[in-house]
């Protein structure tokens, strides 16, 4: 593992299609046999009460960005890819400056950019308000006057035109995947709410909103979608998403968070096993085969934050019904499970209900004298 493993970190404005052109590469690349993984950089900095904006927080994302990025090196990944904002007038290269891992990376920072009207389409396409597009134009005056990066004019492009041009940043070449060195912390135990279910039961809705609601009382709290760690290829690699979720956790202790918020379907051994010195809580979300099947439907319409590798955005009705039947499989075998959890069936219920029950179940899990949850 000596030689250095190549980053394309593609940035940008905001609706300049960073993480369409991020996620695009990720699949022309793993389609085409290589190792490669993907990253989108808000992920790596989900942590509040916001710690203040600028640097604080792209000082969080960079830091946590290396540890996931020796994880994937240690593993035998070949290409990684990353999309995100960068601090727009100091880059990337001040906050790995000095460090270890930052050595072994070789590192492309492209920054997309197009035509202000087109722009403001994509802006306003992609569901943002109107209101913002000052702000937007704000940012990209700052973007441009610090030059940083590549620039790649993407005007009048459409997604895979942007993806033929960044091709030529990445390497396509598969690797063996290589065992990975356990990492203990030694760090005294902290609360853990693992929130589970099946497919679109609700839990990245509910969970967040549980996020939002302890940032707000003051309660330093990270949130770490699991299957957001999970873009890689060969895979799915369970081991590798455990070990990408220790070294996180470790990233958001340091940067002052005394809780954690985990979302996945199902939690596995690996899962498990890298939370084993934490005071866990598990919460299946429950909810019957007609409840999910409408949830479904509701997503494939739009009606959730859209994440990389979405399966259900913009999906025709057949494929609702094929999902719709899997996550009603799901969810019988979580309730056939007999694994010692707590539930909370949602059948019935509004985001908003399933967000305050499930918020209520937390309290003895998260509440102490020094954070009020009320």
């Amino acid at each position: 593992m000596g030689s250095k493993i190549p980053v394309l970190w593609v940035t940008g404005a905001p609706g300049a299609g960073k993480s369409t052109s991020g996620w695009g590469l990720f699949t022309r690349i793993s389609g085409q046999g290589g190792s490669v993984a993907y990253v989108d950089i808000d992920q790596l900095g989900l942590i509040g009460p916001p710690p203040g904006g600028g640097a604080a927080s792209h000082e969080i994302k960079a830091a946590n960005l290396l540890r996931v990025i020796a994880v994937l090196r240690q593993r035998g990944v070949q290409q990684v890819i990353v999309s995100g904002v960068v601090d727009p007038e100091l880059g990337v290269e001040p906050f790995f400056a000095g460090s270890a891992e930052a050595a072994h990376i070789d590192l492309a920072l492209v920054r997309l950019h197009c035509d202000r009207e087109e722009l403001r389409s994509r802006f306003l396409g992609r569901g943002s308000p109107a209101d913002m597009l000052g702000e937007l134009f704000e940012v990209v005056d700052r973007i441009d006057r610090a030059a940083i990066g590549t620039p790649l004019d993407t005007t009048g492009h459409r997604p895979d035109d942007t993806v033929d041009a960044l091709m030529g940043h990445c390497v396509v070449r598969p690797g063996p995947v290589q065992p990975l060195a356990s990492a203990g912390d030694g760090l005294p135990p902290m609360p853990v709410v693992v929130v589970t279910g099946a497919t679109a039961v609700g839990k990245s809705t509910a969970a967040w909103s549980v996020l939002r609601d302890l940032w707000e009382s003051g309660a330093p709290t990270a949130y770490i979608d699991l299957d957001q760690l999970g873009f890689v290829h060969p895979g799915p690699d369970p081991v590798l998403q455990a070990a990408n979720l220790a070294a996180l956790w470790r990233g958001y202790r340091q940067a002052g968070a005394q809780s954690l918020i985990l979302v996945t379907r199902e939690p596995g051994a690996d899962l498990m096993g890298a939370l084993a010195e934490e005071l866990v809580t598990v919460v299946r979300l429950d909810a019957d085969a007609a409840a999910l099947e409408d949830r479904i439907r509701r997503r494939a319409d739009g009606e959730s934050a859209l994440l990389a590798g979405d399966e259900l955005r913009g999906v025709p009705p057949e494929v609702q019904n094929r999902v719709a039947v899997r996550a009603a499989a799901e969810a019988e075998r979580l309730r056939s499970s007999g694994e010692p959890r707590m539930v909370l069936d949602t059948t019935g219920q509004s985001p908003q209900e399933t967000s305050a029950a499930l918020l209520d179940m937390l309290r003895p899990a998260l509440g102490s004298p020094e954070r009020d949850l009320r």
